[in-house]
C-alpha cells in the first residue's frame, strides 16, 4: 500500500481493493489552506459569497450535475471550479473534463476534504436557488401536468437568459452567475407581480357585477 502523504485520487482508482474505507477518514481531514495543481497554490473558497463571485453559469450547470459515483464527484466538482482558475481562462465543459488528469495526480489527503468542502457549498447553493426561485405550481398547473417539463428546466433557462441577456447560449455559459442568478429573481418577481394584478382586477369585476 502506498502511504498516506503520497496516495493519489489516480492511485486509490487504481487500486480500489487496498484501500476500502479509506475515504470515511479522508473526508473528516482539515481542509487546506490552499489548493496546489500544476506547481500552482489556488484559494479555496470561504463561503457561498466566494465561490458564487468566481463562477459563470456553465460552471453552475457542471459542478451541480449528477454523478453516480464518489470519484466522479470529486472530480467534478474540482475541475468545475478550478479548471478556469489554474489554466487562467474562460470556463469549457469539454477541457474542464481534460483537466481531470491533473486532478488525478493530487493527493487525496488534500483532495477530500477540499472536493467535501465545495461540495457541500454547491449543495448551499442549490438551497439557496430553491429558497430564491422555486415557486409551488397551482391547481390548474398540475392538473395540466406541468412537471412533465422539469426534465427540459435546464434548457428552459438557458433559453430564459440567452432572451434577456440578448446574447447565444455559448454567451449565457460564460456570463456571471451573479447575474444570471438575479435575472432570475426579477423574472420571478414580475410573473408574481402579473398574478397578483390579474387576481385583483378579477375580484374588482366580480364586485362591480354583484352590486349591478
Amino acid at each position: 500500500m502506498i502511504p498516506i502523504n503520497k496516495l493519489t485520487l489516480h492511485d486509490m482508482l487504481d487500486n480500489l481493493s487496498l484501500y476500502i474505507g479509506l475515504s470515511d477518514g479522508l473526508i473528516k481531514l482539515p481542509v487546506p489552506e490552499y489548493f496546489e495543481i500544476k506547481k500552482k497554490k489556488h484559494p479555496i473558497p470561504k463561503d457561498l459569497k466566494e465561490l458564487t463571485d468566481n463562477l459563470c453559469y456553465g460552471q453552475r450547470l457542471y459542478m451541480t450535475r449528477h454523478e453516480d459515483n464518489d470519484f466522479g464527484s470529486i472530480l467534478r466538482v474540482v475541475c468545475g471550479y478550478y479548471y478556469s482558475l489554474s489554466m487562467n481562462c474562460k470556463f469549457d465543459e469539454d477541457n474542464a473534463l481534460l483537466f481531470g488528469k491533473y486532478v488525478l495526480n493530487c493527493k487525496v489527503k488534500y483532495l477530500y476534504p477540499i472536493a467535501m468542502h465545495l461540495m457541500s457549498l454547491v449543495g448551499e447553493l442549490a438551497e439557496r436557488e430553491h429558497k430564491l426561485l422555486y415557486r409551488e405550481p397551482s391547481k390548474m398547473e398540475k392538473a395540466a401536468g406541468i412537471e412533465k417539463l422539469n426534465v427540459y428546466s435546464e434548457l428552459t433557462a438557458l433559453d430564459f437568459l440567452s432572451d434577456v441577456l440578448k446574447c447565444d447560449i455559448p454567451a449565457v455559459l460564460l456570463t456571471p452567475y451573479n447575474e444570471c442568478l438575479v435575472r432570475f429573481m426579477l423574472a420571478k418577481e414580475q410573473n408574481l407581480y402579473q398574478e397578483r394584478y390579474i387576481e385583483l382586477q378579477r375580484a374588482e369585476q366580480e364586485s362591480k357585477h354583484k352590486f349591478r
